[in-house]
């Protein structure tokens, strides 16, 4: 499966089923009341939520089980990274929709939270393209994107925590407890790489969309 299921095939193939889950859950949302929408909203954060978590520890798996899985896994992280993207495009999709029938009655802090998540994931999506990408300095683009999907993963923790103390159910609890695993998961492997005397992966590569190759 792996040999033939990369790139951007990799992609179109994550993004339909993405569409699929979500064009199939229209039917079950009220979408003529806010709080009828609020589950389409919450779905696609769930469903594009699984390819960050692999874009955001590919690296750092292949330092710690070095094999054909985590190898590809690194190979094709650009793709898992641009599939969270897409995802999360159904989301903003639904916010959006939701702002122009009913205002903002959702969450206001909640949706802050979104607006900032959309601006880094804007910006690290557009520069995971080489016409974009070239403008910026190798060091720059290394710092955009290790801000940028930390500041991803911190506001996906801070909501999945905030969802657990509001009164947890098991996607939340879950989701929180994987993010967590996720960044220790980095941290890990920035020690091991440091024992080991290597230089971090991100001092090497430049073709991440979200999140940038080093590790920590």
């Amino acid at each position: 499966m792996t040999r033939g299921l990369n790139g951007w095939r990799l992609f179109w193939t994550l993004a339909a089923a993405i569409s699929i889950v979500d064009i199939l859950s229209l039917g079950a949302h009220d979408f003529r009341t806010v709080r009828g929408t609020a589950p389409a909203i919450v779905l696609a954060v769930r469903c594009a939520l699984p390819f960050f978590v692999v874009a955001f520890t590919a690296s750092s798996a292949v330092v710690l089980w070095p094999g054909r899985t985590t190898r590809w896994l690194l190979t094709n992280r650009r793709y898992f990274g641009l599939t969270f993207a897409f995802g999360m495009a159904w989301h903003f999709a639904f916010v959006g929709y939701s702002l122009a029938s009913f205002g903002n009655r959702l969450n206001g802090f909640v949706t802050a939270l979104d607006v900032i998540g959309l601006v880094f994931l804007a910006a690290l999506t557009v520069t995971s393209f080489r016409p974009v990408a070239r403008h910026l300095s190798a060091r720059n683009w290394r710092r955009l994107h290790k801000t940028g999907v930390y500041v991803i993963w911190l506001l996906a923790t801070f909501i999945y925590a905030e969802a657990v103390r509001g009164g947890p159910d098991a996607f939340d609890v879950t989701a929180m407890s994987v993010l967590i695993a996720a960044w220790g998961l980095r941290f890990s492997s920035w020690i091991q790489q440091l024992r080991n005397g290597r230089p971090t992966l991100a001092s090497t590569r430049r073709d991440a969309p979200v999140p940038n190759t080093r590790a920590g």
